[in-house]
């Protein structure tokens, strides 16, 4: 589910405001039509050192992509003369500002298919890598080696007006866009109640699954101290855009509401004829009101800009849930499994939103924040996040089985969520935590020996 492209309807001029009121609702999917997509980050590293491969050289990020293409049948979309990503039907390969590869897999009925999607897209790297030369490709929640001022930028014109606007607003910006990952899913809607019920039980559980998946406890060759610290990171980017927007949690929201949040946030850019216009103190209703230095918006310059809203969920076509940390390779099916369990599942969503229901605004703000350090050990209004992440587990595991989506050995797509019950939720202790325990313990701190842990 890529923005990549634009499609010819969004070159539509927006005359007011009340050309976007019925926006989200012409994306709504009628029952039985409904998808999962998958956005997938991952770091490549030189597989002595795990220092970050650099975009450009013989074994750089560019070469790479170039690899792929010659190989598999990618077709390359390149800005200027760098290939900067790659599209095969609806899948799009593309790149973080730090060279991060990510995946933006075509949306697929089940998590089967995600899985088999996850398996072909890794099954190219390694062969890439193959021939390349001594490079790996990890999971994880931040960069485990490199530091900021090492990573190269990646030449991208809207990576480089997004890093000046970024930096005058967070001084962790430039952390999460050259040195973080994550595993995203997008999910349908069937109509606006659906919708907005999705999105605020979402907001609501993503502190609790931020940490069932916190993976970035390892930073720069040693502990970080954090169980997240990519979830810090996002706290110290850009408050107007990122986060938990908990206002959108209200029973009564609607469309409008979220259209509204997303008007009066300011813009970064415009793009026409291929140039990126850096935009100045304009929020959106501004735009759609006045203009910008002649140019009138469109529903591209409206599709364009909601790429740029980072909160841990948001509306764009579909419904992106972003708060999770990258997770090893064998766990990042769980991520989508548990977000569909629960929320393609009407008897699950009620479930859950029983589990969620008594805690206040306030509550789960201080507990996102405890996340960051305490992983499981924080607690909600004297509940351990622990017990609750098994409780919503078992909600997503039987939501699952309700779906009834079977593999060719008749098992449902709840077999997914086995690694995140017996590794994790087991042994109490987040991905990250185990991971910092290994690096103390068994692996001597030796980075030969994290990077085989964290390799696909």
């Amino acid at each position: 589910m890529s923005t990549l492209l634009q499609t010819e309807f969004l070159t539509k001029p927006i005359q007011s405001i009340d050309d976007l009121h019925g926006y989200f609702h012409r994306f709504a999917k009628a029952p039985g039509e409904e998808r999962v997509g998958i956005e997938c980050e991952l770091f490549g590293v030189h597989k002595d050192t795990g220092e970050s491969l650099p975009y450009s050289g013989l074994l750089g990020i560019e070469r790479i992509l170039d690899e792929l293409v010659y190989e598999f049948g990618y077709e390359p979309i390149r800005e200027g003369d760098h290939t900067i990503a790659l599209q095969k039907g609806g899948t799009v390969i593309s790149l973080e500002p730090g060279g991060q590869i990510e995946l933006s897999a075509e949306p697929v009925r089940n998590i089967h298919e995600v899985k088999a999607q996850l398996d072909d897209f890794f099954f190219e790297l390694r062969t890439i890598a193959h021939f390349i030369g001594p490079i790996e490709w990890i999971t994880f929640g931040i960069h485990p080696f490199t530091s900021l001022r090492k990573i190269e930028w990646i030449p991208k014109r809207r990576y480089r007006i997004m890093a000046k606007y970024l930096g005058r607003r967070g001084r962790k910006a430039h952390d999460m866009m050259k040195r973080t990952a994550t595993n995203q899913v997008n999910l349908d809607y069937a109509s606006e109640e659906d919708a907005i019920q999705k999105m605020r039980l979402s907001l609501a559980i993503t502190p609790i699954a931020a940490a069932m998946f916190a993976n970035s406890s390892i930073s720069q060759g040693k502990l970080s101290g954090f169980a997240s610290e990519r979830l810090n990171i996002w706290r110290y980017t850009d408050p107007e855009r990122c986060g938990l927007v908990l206002n959108l949690t209200c029973e009564n929201c609607t469309f409008q509401d979220y259209l509204n949040y997303v008007l009066d946030v300011p813009m970064m850019f415009l793009v026409r004829d291929g140039k990126w216009i850096v935009t100045r103190n304009l929020t959106f209703r501004r735009y759609i009101e006045r203009g910008y230095q002649g140019i009138q918006s469109t529903e591209a310059d409206f599709e364009l800009h909601l790429s740029t809203i980072f909160t841990d969920a948001r509306f764009k076509q579909y419904l992106e849930i972003r708060g999770m940390d990258g997770q090893r390779s064998h766990l990042i099916p769980a991520v989508s499994a548990f977000w569909k369990g629960v929320l393609y599942d009407e008897e699950a969503r009620k479930q859950a939103a029983k589990i969620v229901k008594r805690f206040r605004e306030t509550d789960l703000k201080k507990l996102y924040r405890q996340i960051e350090h305490l992983g499981f050990r924080a607690k909600i209004r004297g509940e351990r996040v622990l017990d609750l992440a098994r409780e919503l587990v078992r909600i997503s595991e039987k939501g699952l089985a309700r779906q009834r989506a079977w593999n060719t050995n008749s098992q449902n797509e709840a077999i997914y969520l086995e690694p995140l019950k017996e590794e994790i939720l087991a042994k109490g202790k987040t991905p990250g935590e185990q991971a910092a325990f290994l690096w103390e313990g068994q692996f001597k701190r030796d980075r030969r020996a994290l990077i085989d842990y964290l390799k696909i």
